[in-house]
């Protein structure tokens, strides 16, 4: 989501965890230091790492967030919440924020607290009952992570729509986008 922003001229910073950052920097480290999976996904982004369990990290988050037009974020239901960066909250220090959650499984319902991997979105969804070899055979994964990037999409879609609202009106919003969804829409 956050990379189809930046490709399309977004100021997209994207927001590491402090220590250690992004584990995608490490997947085989390239010659400049950072892999290049971390790369491709990140291009055209500005970066920082803050500690948001911290009050200080909380409040650097707060200050980026003030004039921000958006936040993206991938935690379980109720993470940011619970340290005071939710939507309800943010919307108070910025009520036209553009809020986009891309979890597992969404924010309601029974699976809503659980983490999610394309892999378990591909298979819960029904996507790998149509792959395979053969009739009788044992489902196959679809190659590319088809519901990380088509979540993202529908996260990127979701927040353009969201801010030709916000033109109009002042207002930001809630986009909220599941890999299960994106399983599902295959």
């Amino acid at each position: 989501c956050g990379q189809m922003l930046a490709d399309m001229g977004a100021d997209v910073i994207k927001v590491e965890r402090a220590p250690g950052g992004d584990d995608t920097r490490r997947f085989g480290e390239g010659e400049q230091g950072d892999s290049a999976a971390f790369a491709m996904m990140n291009r055209n982004k500005r970066g920082i790492a803050i500690n948001l369990k911290n009050p200080d990290g909380r409040d650097v988050l707060l200050k980026m967030l003030e004039d921000a037009d958006a936040v993206l974020e991938n935690y379980r239901a109720d993470t940011l919440s619970k340290l005071g960066l939710g939507y309800e909250d943010l919307k108070v220090h910025n009520p036209g924020l553009i809020y986009c959650a891309i979890s597992g499984f969404g924010r309601t319902g029974p699976y809503a607290s659980r983490g999610g991997y394309d892999l378990i979105a591909q298979g819960m969804s029904g996507l790998m009952s149509i792959t395979g070899e053969a009739p009788g055979r044992e489902p196959v994964k679809v190659g590319a992570p088809v519901t990380d990037i088509t979540a993202g999409i529908l996260g990127a879609l979701g927040v353009a729509a969201a801010y030709a609202h916000k033109l109009k009106t002042g207002e930001g919003q809630m986009v909220d986008t599941s890999l299960f969804e994106a399983g599902i829409t295959h």
